[in-house]
């Protein structure tokens, strides 16, 4: 009788399978360095530490950011705009680029959080010129928080669209198209519910979370592509197909560039947004300074790579854009599952993986957007600011719980928008990209002001000298990203096809506005770097403002100071006392 014995070694194999996937990012990574060659200058700030520092690792914020870029549930959840404006090489062409171009921005990002490990908001108010610090921080805090709360919502409602079309497959009378944005709008608000109790009791859980999250998403594009291949019944499309077929009758665009940028640029946006959600977990990460711009970028490549593997056998079996838009209770990858398996079961289990998806997407974005909340209301940005930067000292999962709670009331009343108009809910949607787009927009500005110096030292940046390059090609990519979020998705124009975006984008900046000048101006408070902070062999870069006092060249000079109470360096009267001390 044949024996068998185990393998040699078992653990040290199994360790070089799990780092195959580790090394094929870092080789992709090469652009992004740790910056050992010069003196590193992380800064902190002062502020108490509420929050379970601990809690995430690298790996965990990777998994994070996967889950809010999910491309089995963003891709998949927003086929039609796609469909209408060409078809596959709108879909999966314009993914490739929507994901190379947001690397390059999650590359931009992640400098500014690597020298300043805090929320977007705390990173400009440390870049921006001394007169406008205040209000631009200020805009920039609120930006990342609307546009946390409504990607929320639009990754809560889609999942509730996704469950009630799996209900109107199983029977077509359950659900009746009088009554289908009520069905929606519950199932909606439950989801909301389950995600919002596991974020404010069970948030120790979250690194498990994350890491399963990472599983779940592989795991469900490598099953979903194969039953697909399997059981297809019927020919398939020609491989060549899938990458160049190109037909925009349905959008009534005369261009087919602009069709292309419009319906491909709209779809792969509210995927790959998710990255720039991440820096507000810096208070809950290890090593922030590091593995936040890591886990921004890693995650975005991940995301693209398997965005890509996931997309092209559907484009394969795809049915014509008519087959599958001619029921608006069941969403177009439903019917493209049942009508390329014609089996139910199939595709039950099918749909269910990406569901799967949802609750880890949906923990992820209410993590997020709490977690924005409690950085705008720890600097006093928010009325009643100190009931949502309150974090129970007893309390098992330390979490800023009515910020969670506030965060879930937001999204509760985003919900019932459908009740309004579905268009102007999908443009609210549009409106959560602007807000993301305009505050990295806003950091970026601010970095090429103290032309780059103002994060210099910084942990992790952009090598081979391409930091100003990548910059400007960032900052245009992210102005054509809005111009193209704000286009309606098919001409001529109606009142029931109007993209309201762009008029929604104004209404928020009207309403940070007022509330800046009849709240923000007299109690919010930008951060303060911490009165530890050591300025012995340190860089200390100043703003072109601060050159009336010295020459260009004392920009680059080390300043010391033995003065223990030293207050943080960007404020004027360290800058006059160095100044002082040097002379």
């Amino acid at each position: 009788m044949a024996r068998y014995s185990s393998l040699p070694n078992n653990t040290a194999i199994r360790d070089r399978i799990n780092a195959i996937p580790e090394n094929l990012i870092s080789n992709l990574q090469t652009i992004l360095k740790e910056d050992d060659d010069d003196t590193v200058l992380v800064e902190h700030f002062q502020y108490e530490q509420r929050l379970d520092k601990s809690l995430l690792s690298k790996y965990s914020v990777i998994g994070l950011g996967f889950g809010l870029m999910s491309p089995v549930l963003g891709m998949s959840t927003s086929l039609s705009t796609g469909l209408v404006n060409g078809g596959p090489l709108t879909i999966l062409g314009a993914f490739i680029i929507c994901g190379f171009m947001n690397w390059l921005t999650s590359l931009s990002i992640g400098e500014v959080v690597s020298k300043y490990p805090i929320e977007l908001h705390g990173s400009v108010a440390m870049l921006a010129p001394d007169n406008y610090r205040l209000v631009t921080a200020y805009f920039t805090g609120w930006l990342m928080l609307l546009g946390n709360c409504v990607m929320n919502a639009s990754i809560q409602y889609a999942g509730a669209r996704l469950i009630i079309s799996l209900v109107t497959i199983s029977g077509d009378s359950l659900i009746s198209e009088d009554n289908l944005i009520i069905w929606t709008v519950l199932v909606y608000f439950l989801c909301i519910t389950i995600t919002g109790i596991i974020n404010s009791n069970f948030a120790r859980y979250l690194e498990i979370i994350n890491t399963v999250c990472i599983y779940w998403i592989l795991y469900a594009v490598a099953f979903i592509d194969i039953l697909l291949l399997m059981f297809h019944y019927g020919s398939f499309r020609p491989f060549l197909y899938a990458f160049f077929h190109f037909d925009n009758k349905l959008s009534g665009y005369s261009s087919a560039v602009l069709s292309f940028m419009v319906g491909g640029f709209q779809q792969s946006n509210f995927t790959l947004q998710g990255f720039s959600l991440l820096p507000a977990l810096s208070d809950e990460t290890r090593e922030p300074e590091k593995d936040i711009p890591k886990g921004m970028s890693q995650s975005v490549l991940v995301s693209t790579i398997c965005g890509i593997i996931y997309l092209i056998p559907i484009l394969l079996v795809i049915p014509e854009p008519e087959e599958i838009m001619n029921d608006s209770r069941v969403m177009e990858i439903v019917l493209i599952f049942t009508k390329s398996t014609r089996s139910k079961i199939v595709s039950y289990f099918q749909v269910l993986l990406i569901l799967g998806n949802l609750l880890f997407s949906g923990i992820g974005s209410i993590t997020t957007s709490s977690r924005a909340v409690y950085s705008m209301s720890r600097d006093h940005g928010l009325p009643y600011s100190d009931l949502w930067s309150y974090v129970s000292p007893d309390s098992q999962s330390q979490v800023p719980r009515y910020a969670v709670y506030l965060s879930m009331g937001i999204s509760y009343i985003f919900g019932l928008l459908p009740f309004i108009s579905g268009n102007a809910y999908n443009s609210f949607i549009g409106a959560s990209v602007l807000c993301l787009c305009s505050a990295s927009s806003i950091a970026i500005i601010c970095v090429m002001l103290t032309g780059r110096r103002g994060i210099k030292g910084a942990g992790v940046k952009i090598r081979y000298r391409l930091g100003w390059p990548v910059d400007v090609f960032v900052l245009l990519w992210l102005g054509l990203v809005m111009f193209c979020m704000c286009m309606p998705v098919t001409v001529p124009v109606t009142i029931n096809t109007m993209n309201y975006t762009f008029l929604i984008f104004l209404v928020f900046l009207v309403g940070i506005s007022g509330l800046y000048n009849f709240w923000g101006k007299y109690n919010f408070s930008i951060p303060e770097l911490s009165e530890n902070y050591n300025l012995e062999s340190q860089q200390l870069s100043f703003r072109p403002q601060a050159s009336k006092i010295g020459t260009s060249s004392d920009m680059d000079d080390t300043f010391t100071s033995n003065d223990s109470s030293t207050a943080p360096p960007n404020s004027e009267s360290v800058k006059t006392s160095l100044i002082e001390e040097k002379r």
